[in-house]
C-alpha cells in the first residue's frame, strides 16, 4: 500500500535553516507529488521576496534540482542523444537501430525524457514523425547542451591527463574547408596541444566565441571586418574563399544549368536573411538578373545541401571553390560562364584579446601567426 508523502511547504522567508531541515533524500517544494506512481513536478517557480535575492536563489536552485528526483526520473543525457537521433533518423525502429537497441526500448526513453520535462515532444497524433511545437521550438537547445556536456567532459579529461586544450567555434562550410588543415598544423607542431571543434552557422559560432564558450572563432567576413564591432579581439588573415557559379555537367562536359536568352536560370539559392544569402543577392544575382530570367528553384542555408541538389543536375548554384574541389577535378561540376562573378571572401581567425588562463591559446596563436603571416599591403601604380 502506497502511502503519499504528507506534502510541507517551505516558506521561502523561513530562513536558511527552513531549507535544511527538510526531509531527504528529497526536498519538496510546493507542486510537486509523491505517491501513487505518478509524479509531476509543477511548473510553478518559487515566489520571489524582495530583501532576500541569496534565499530565493537558494530554494530556486532546491527546487529546479530536485523536482525531477522527486519524479524519480533523474536526467540522462543518453535520452538527448536518443531524441536527436530520432529527428535524423525520422522514424523510431531506424532511430533505435541506430542507437543499438530495440524499439520499445528506444521508445520508453523518449517517453522518460518526455516525462523528465512535464511536455510532450513528439506528436504521436499524426502520421509520420512529427514534432509539438515545444519540441521544434527546443531542439537547437537539446542539442547545444549535448554538445556543451560533451565538450565539458572533453575538457575535463584532457585537464586529468595532461593535455592542453582549447576550442574553436567555426563555421559549418569552413569546417569542411579550412578546419582540417588548422587542425592537422597543430597536431603536428604542437602534439601536447588538443584543439576541439564547435561547428555551427556563423552567428551561433560567434555567439559562442562573444560569451566566452569558445576560445577561439573561424570564419567567413562579411564586407566590414567582424572586428569592427569586437575591438577586444586579436584577427588573424588566413586568406580567401572563392565563389564560382557552378553546375552539373552534360556527357559532353558542358554545363547543365547556364544563362539563356530563351529560357530561365534555375537557380538553387541561400535564404535572403542569411550569410551567403546576403552575399548571393548583393555580389551575385544583379548581373545575372539584369540580364536574364532567374528562377530560384530551392533554397537552403546549408551550403553542403546546396551543393549536393547541384550535384543531382537541380540547378546552378554559387559555391565555395574549395568546397567543390574534388568535384571540379573528376568534372561532376563545371563553371558557368566566365561573365558570371567571382566573389572572394575572407576567411578570418579571432581570438580573445586577453586569455590569461588559456596560455594554450597564446601557443596556437603564435604556431598560426607563424605559419600565416600578414600580407605585404600592395602598392598602387
Amino acid at each position: 500500500m502506497a502511502i503519499a508523502a504528507k506534502r510541507k511547504r517551505v516558506p521561502l522567508d523561513g530562513g536558511l535553516a527552513m531549507l535544511a531541515r527538510q526531509p531527504g533524500p528529497m526536498h519538496r517544494m510546493p507542486g510537486n507529488r509523491v505517491g501513487g506512481g505518478k509524479c509531476r513536478a509543477s511548473s510553478r517557480l518559487p515566489e520571489r521576496r524582495a530583501g532576500r535575492p541569496m534565499l530565493y536563489f537558494l530554494a530556486l536552485m532546491l527546487f529546479l534540482h530536485e523536482a525531477p528526483v522527486a519524479c524519480g526520473l533523474p536526467m540522462k543525457l543518453i535520452w538527448l542523444e536518443d531524441f536527436l537521433a530520432l529527428l535524423q533518423a525520422g522514424t523510431f525502429s531506424r532511430a533505435a537501430a541506430m542507437r543499438n537497441i530495440t524499439q520499445p526500448a528506444f521508445s520508453r526513453r523518449i517517453q522518460m525524457l518526455e516525462d523528465w520535462l512535464g511536455v510532450r515532444l513528439i506528436d504521436r497524433g499524426s502520421a509520420g514523425l512529427r514534432l509539438t511545437p515545444l519540441g521544434e521550438r527546443y531542439t537547437h537547445e537539446f542539442r547545444a547542451l549535448l554538445m556543451q556536456a560533451t565538450e565539458l567532459r572533453n575538457r575535463i579529461q584532457s585537464e586529468h591527463h595532461g593535455v592542453r586544450r582549447a576550442l574553436v567555434a567555426a563555421q559549418h562550410t569552413l569546417t569542411i574547408t579550412w578546419l582540417p588543415g588548422l587542425l592537422r598544423l597543430v597536431q603536428r607542431e604542437a602534439p601536447g596541444v588538443e584543439l576541439g571543434v564547435d561547428s555551427q552557422d556563423r552567428g551561433e559560432s560567434i555567439a559562442r566565441f562573444a560569451s566566452g564558450e569558445a576560445q577561439l572563432l573561424l570564419c567567413l567576413e562579411a564586407d566590414t571586418p567582424l572586428q569592427a564591432s569586437m575591438p577586444h579581439t586579436a584577427r588573424l588573415d588566413l586568406g580567401h574563399e572563392r565563389l564560382i557559379a557552378v553546375s552539373a555537367a552534360t556527357a559532353a562536359g558542358a554545363p547543365v544549368h547556364r544563362p539563356h536568352a530563351r529560357r530561365s536560370v534555375r537557380l538553387l539559392g541561400y535564404p535572403a536573411h542569411s550569410f551567403m544569402g546576403t552575399i548571393l543577392y548583393k555580389h551575385c544575382l544583379p548581373p545575372l538578373m539584369d540580364r536574364y530570367e532567374v528562377r530560384i528553384v530551392q533554397e537552403s542555408g546549408f551550403v553542403a545541401g546546396i551543393k549536393e541538389m547541384a550535384l543531382a543536375g537541380m540547378g546552378m548554384a554559387w559555391l565555395p571553390e574549395r568546397l567543390i574541389a574534388r568535384e571540379l577535378a573528376i568534372k561532376a561540376l563545371v563553371m558557368v560562364g566566365p561573365e558570371l562573378p567571382r566573389v572572394e571572401v575572407p576567411v578570418s581567425l579571432y581570438r580573445a584579446g586577453r586569455v590569461p588562463e588559456h596560455g594554450v591559446v597564446d601557443e596556437i596563436w603564435a604556431l598560426l601567426q607563424a605559419h600565416y603571416p600578414p600580407a605585404e599591403p600592395r602598392e598602387d601604380g
